[in-house]
């Protein structure tokens, strides 16, 4: 009894557009391991009203972070019901490489001037981190997009961090969501570890 009254008050200090990000996130995420495409419509519903509340924030390369899930929201929509060969839908893949260290050298190159701007001229929450976590999260997000593996260590990192970043910045609702994701995120790379490995059987059978 005194855990469901947690919960209850939990959810009743949060405003409504947390609750209603929170809820449409939860369907995202849980789809995405899953590997249903109904994911998107709701992540993108889920970041357009976090997107408005982090700008309200001063997260402000956040803010612009959930802006470009949206893009990217009906791009993986598209890729995930189009995207594969002789527009199949697509299969979990690996990351090589050659894909894995040019995606580094962006992370890297996009780093240092995103944090100097969080800092110097927009006065953000957390410039540095911010910075961080937005360049893993794009990366993430690029790599959900296209069904790679890797995309859920990515997750992982990111949502870990963010984790601290939102209790400090006193949002308990959408921190205590980000430790759920985390461990969605475990979850997800091992269900899409498990569909990798068996499409390889699959092909080497055929």
């Amino acid at each position: 009894m005194e855990l469901i009254n947690f919960i209850i008050n939990f959810i009743n200090s949060m405003s409504l557009g947390e609750q209603l990000s929170i809820a449409t996130g939860l369907i995202y995420i849980f789809l995405s391991v899953r590997q249903n495409p109904l994911c998107w419509p709701f992540g993108i519903v889920s970041v357009g009203i976090w997107m408005v509340i982090v700008f309200q924030g001063k997260l402000y390369s956040d803010a612009f972070l959930q802006f470009v899930y949206v893009v990217l929201g009906f791009y993986g929509w598209y890729q995930w019901l189009r995207g594969g060969r002789d527009n199949t839908p697509l299969e979990v893949q690996r990351v090589d490489r050659k894909l894995g260290l040019r995606l580094a050298l962006i992370g890297l190159a996009a780093f240092i001037p995103t944090g100097y701007l969080m800092e110097n001229y927009l006065e953000a929450s957390f410039p540095w981190w911010d910075a961080l976590t937005t360049i893993i999260s794009l990366i993430a997000q690029y790599l959900l997009a296209k069904k790679y593996l890797e995309n859920w260590l990515l997750w992982i990192t990111a949502d870990v961090m963010y984790i601290g970043i939102y209790y400090a910045k006193g949002w308990t609702g959408y921190s205590g969501l980000m430790a759920v994701y985390t461990a969605m995120a475990v979850l997800g790379f091992i269900s899409w570890l498990k569909s990798y490995r068996a499409d390889r059987e699959r092909a080497c059978s055929a």
